[in-house]
Order: structure tokens, then C-alpha cells, then sequence
């Protein structure tokens, strides 16, 4: 999936930036795989995907 479109079906869930950003810090720090998100909206994705999220969200 393409970051605009997880993007566009994350803010439908009501899923916001800073939750986005909360995500990619908690990875980074915690070396967490994608099975084990801080967020349940997260589950499955590759820290790369999350942060192409986050470069596409203003989109």
C-alpha cells in the first residue's frame, strides 16, 4: 500500500499525525516489529511504511 493511500484509510479510523509520529518514535526506540505496535491501527506495517505515512500525510 502506498503511504497517501494508508494515509487517507488511517485518518478515516481517526488516527492523527502526532499518533503517526508517537509510532515511529516507539519503533525506533523499542526496535518493536510490526506485530507488535504501540498502536493497534499500526499492526502489519514496516517502520518504513510508517514513515512514508508520515511524509505523505499533508498530502
Amino acid at each position: 500500500m502506498r503511504g497517501y493511500e494508508a494515509a487517507q484509510i488511517l485518518k478515516e479510523k481517526g488516527i492523527s499525525i502526532e499518533e503517526v509520529r508517537e509510532e515511529i518514535a516507539y519503533r525506533k526506540e523499542t526496535g518493536a516489529l510490526s506485530n507488535a505496535p504501540k498502536n493497534e491501527a499500526f499492526m502489519n506495517m514496516t517502520l518504513n511504511e510508517v514513515l512514508r505515512i508520515e511524509e505523505m500525510w499533508e498530502i
